[in-house]
């Protein structure tokens, strides 16, 4: 759906400031939490300077998505609630529920975000940060010198989880620019470079996570162009091309035969590993929830319910206490209970819905946030620093577009 705005001029340049600043703190969120942090402060300084003194946006209330500020609220809404019954110190409770912040920043950004050439350009911005991490992450595998560095070929961009995502969402926004290219050169170049993605994925980048993404988007391209049928024919060739990662790829073959064994292993293991870490606090979550179904253990207190149960439970490192259970749903589903899991889902459907009633951006944004809900059945990918602003930036700038120009309006402006 596009919304239906009242039209406006070129925008102001409090306006273009509100744009620079969000999308520097969105490109910025991708190596550095201290740059992040201040440029998303600044804009939401600039946010509400314009919304009280000055006419931010004109826009027809009706066309709004208030739908989705409504499943926002809820969600957080209810996390509040969680504070008058927590057990936990106030302190950490209020850090638990100031960690979930990301995605009231949807709200915000929908307003500012409502026109084609900022949404291009902020593609294009995450696109050139993307490549100049993939350049570093090749010029660092094939010489040996991250050592002096301290980077990893496969960690440029904050993690191997990080850098799996964003590397998988450029091998498709790749393919949209090369599909809008006139020039075959361009064309060409965009497919060299979404192929250089690819490969990365396959050969130097080792996280599950950008194998999920990857086969989601996959998945959902041909869902948006060929509806029903093409979710299915999307779902084959997903699994055509996942199973012949597996076969052909040492790096994605080595990476899921090892969280297979340290997944069965996890109770024989001598040394924490990352999937038998997991499956710890997937039995853990799990007893956790049978004894506080309806409302859970409140905001913050996952950390401390679970170490007791672990100490009372394990030995060794499975008895370490941990604060997030790597898995999304068992995370709010252990702190907020089934009331908490499905103002979640409930937020989740909407934000998707919505999105994908809308353009071509807001298709994109319905892609991603898919994405961010398989990976999240592994991490807590909502919650968690760099993934969770990420998503709120994406569905936020993307998510509604405004109605074009009539050709009426047109004549009347000149």
């Amino acid at each position: 759906m596009n919304a239906n705005y009242a039209e406006t001029a070129t925008p102001s340049a409090q306006t273009q400031w509100l744009h620079n600043t969000a999308i520097f703190a969105f490109c910025a969120n991708l190596f550095s939490t201290a740059l992040a942090n201040v440029g998303m402060a600044v804009f939401l300084i600039l946010f509400i300077w314009n919304l009280f003194f000055r006419r931010l946006v004109s826009f027809n209330p009706t066309a709004f998505p208030w739908i989705v500020v409504t499943a926002v609220g809820l969600h957080f809404g209810w996390q509040v609630v969680g504070l008058t019954y927590t057990d936990v110190p106030i302190g950490i409770a209020l850090t638990s529920l100031y960690s979930e912040r990301k995605v009231l920043y949807i709200l915000p950004l929908i307003l500012v975000f409502v026109d084609a050439p900022e949404k291009l350009r902020l593609l294009k911005c995450f696109l050139v940060v993307s490549t100049v991490a993939l350049l570093l992450s090749l010029a660092l595998s094939l010489a040996p010198i991250h050592s002096v560095f301290r980077y990893s070929p496969a960690s440029v961009l904050r993690s191997h989880a990080t850098q799996g995502i964003v590397f998988a969402m450029s091998v498709f926004l790749c393919g949209w620019f090369a599909m809008r290219q006139e020039s075959g050169v361009r064309r060409a170049l965009f497919v060299l470079l979404a192929l250089a993605f690819t490969l990365n994925l396959s050969l130097v980048t080792n996280g599950r996570s950008g194998y999920v993404v990857f086969l989601v988007l996959t998945v959902w391209c041909f869902a948006i162009t060929r509806g029903f049928k093409g979710v299915v024919l999307g779902a084959a060739v997903a699994a055509t091309v996942g199973v012949a990662a597996f076969m052909i790829s040492p790096s994605v073959n080595q990476r899921m035969m090892l969280g297979v064994v340290e997944a069965r292993n996890y109770l024989t293991d001598e040394n924490e590993t990352s999937l038998g870490r997991r499956m710890v606090m997937l039995e853990a979550s799990v007893e956790i929830i049978r004894r506080n179904t309806l409302i859970g253990v409140g905001t913050g207190g996952f950390p401390q319910h679970f170490s007791a149960l672990a100490a009372q439970k394990y030995t060794g490192w499975r008895a370490k206490p941990f604060d997030d259970p790597h898995n999304q749903y068992l995370f709010v589903w252990v702190e907020h209970g089934l009331i908490g899991l499905a103002t979640f889902v409930f937020m989740l459907f909407v934000i998707v819905r919505q999105c994908a009633r809308g353009d071509m951006f807001g298709r994109m944004a319905a892609g991603c946030v898919l994405a961010w809900c398989a990976t999240s059945f592994f991490s807590s990918h909502f919650r968690t620093f760099t993934e969770g602003h990420l998503i709120a930036f994406i569905v936020g700038m993307l998510m509604l577009s405004r109605a074009p120009e009539q050709p009426a309006n047109r004549s009347n402006s000149r």
